[in-house]
């Protein structure tokens, strides 16, 4: 990435930002503060953006990955080859049914979460471990390694994918 400064006298500074895509960035900041944001394409202006000083030190503190840093690509692929989610069927023979999901202590016999329960069309979020009873019918949305799942499908017993 390059980057051009020039100072515009009684105004402020002006920089261009050359993108990987071939396209300018060029932000202006004005003596009050105020910028001005252009994407440019083929020396024309496809957007602009106008900022307060406030509003524009917030988007940098968020640009600049202040308040959140994203999972790298690689490391994102490393934990999905790790990581499966499954959707279990819970038929009438199970051992699931009508019992909660800590009487059952999945998490500690096969390090399996529960994330959901679907039940007749509707989605059970965050299902409460305590107080949600499994029926069968239901579908659990579970999540774990690719061992944890089949110790978790072994506990189920009358369970399938």
């Amino acid at each position: 990435m390059r980057i051009r400064e020039t100072d515009l006298p009684g105004i402020g500074k002006k920089y261009v930002v050359l993108l990987k895509s071939g396209k300018e960035l060029v932000i202006i900041i004005h003596n009050t503060g105020r910028r001005e944001i252009y994407l440019m394409e083929d020396e024309e202006p496809r957007c602009v953006i106008e900022l307060t000083d406030e509003e524009a030190k917030e988007l940098g503190f968020l640009v600049a990955g202040a308040t959140y840093q994203p999972i790298s690509t690689e490391k994102m692929e490393m934990i999905l080859q790790q990581v499966v989610m499954e959707w279990v069927k819970v038929h009438q023979n199970s051992n699931f049914v009508n019992k909660t999901i800590a009487e059952l202590e999945i998490r500690r016999k096969t390090g399996v979460s529960i994330i959901a329960i679907e039940r007749g069309g509707k989605v059970i979020p965050s299902p409460d471990p305590y107080k949600e009873h499994i029926r069968a019918g239901d579908t659990l949305i579970a999540v774990g390694t690719r061992q944890q799942m089949k110790a978790f499908l072994d506990l189920c017993g009358g369970c399938s994918t």
